[in-house]
């Protein structure tokens, strides 16, 4: 398969929502606290709009050629990654309707709050999100995302962060991540499948 990675742009918008909401269409806290409807499309719609214009966050897109067409490029999978001068913030948005706002203020609120607590002052980058579309993973889209942000790291003499599932934490290891954190959600009585919901904070040291 030929892959091909570029920079985002603003046009680029609704094909990062679609592979966003395919990646995490059995994530049990997406499933949670983004219902599938238009509110929710317009928040994710809104906010990588907003942060393609923030010199601190570089979205990233891997691309195949349409099956269809082949002249015409897919995109199947992206990445955000957060400079060593993005501010670490702790402010929570205002969440679109239907989901489950307590959950959702917890989860990201103990994720911004963990970040903060161990990276403020350290200069590094943050791997703040990769997705993949589903039929597309084990394709090497994601490693190509990956590398980019390391070798900035890298250049830089810096260190590189991300939350990662359990079962992303081996893939992490082989890029050099070490775990230095857990954050545990309660998932009891929630209607889904998984009693709690895991996250592996790890950190990268730099080279």
């Amino acid at each position: 398969m030929s892959l091909s990675l570029r920079l985002a742009t603003v046009s680029d918008a609704h094909a990062l929502v679609d592979v966003y909401l395919s990646a995490f269409a059995k994530d049990s806290i997406a499933q949670l606290c983004f219902l599938r409807n238009k509110a929710v499309y317009d928040f994710w719609y809104n906010m990588i709009v907003s942060e393609l214009a923030d010199p601190n966050s570089h979205y990233l897109c891997i691309t195949s050629p349409s099956p269809d067409s082949p002249s015409k490029e897919t995109i199947i999978a992206f990445s955000k990654w957060n400079t060593p001068s993005a501010p670490i913030s702790v402010d929570l948005p205002a969440w679109p309707e239907g989901g489950d706002v307590e959950l959702a203020n917890q989860f990201f609120g103990g994720m911004f709050a963990t970040h903060r607590r161990l990276m403020e002052g350290r200069k590094h980058w943050y791997l703040e999100l990769i997705a993949t579309r589903p039929e597309f993973q084990g394709k090497g889209a994601a490693g190509m995302l990956m590398r980019w942000g390391l070798e900035k790291a890298d250049e830089e003499g810096v260190e590189t962060y991300l939350e990662a599932s359990p079962a992303g934490k081996p893939i992490y290891e082989h890029f050099g991540f070490q775990e230095v954190d857990r954050l545990v959600h309660n998932l009891e009585g929630k209607g889904v499948e998984e009693k709690e919901y895991l996250e592996v904070i790890m950190v990268r040291p730099k080279n």
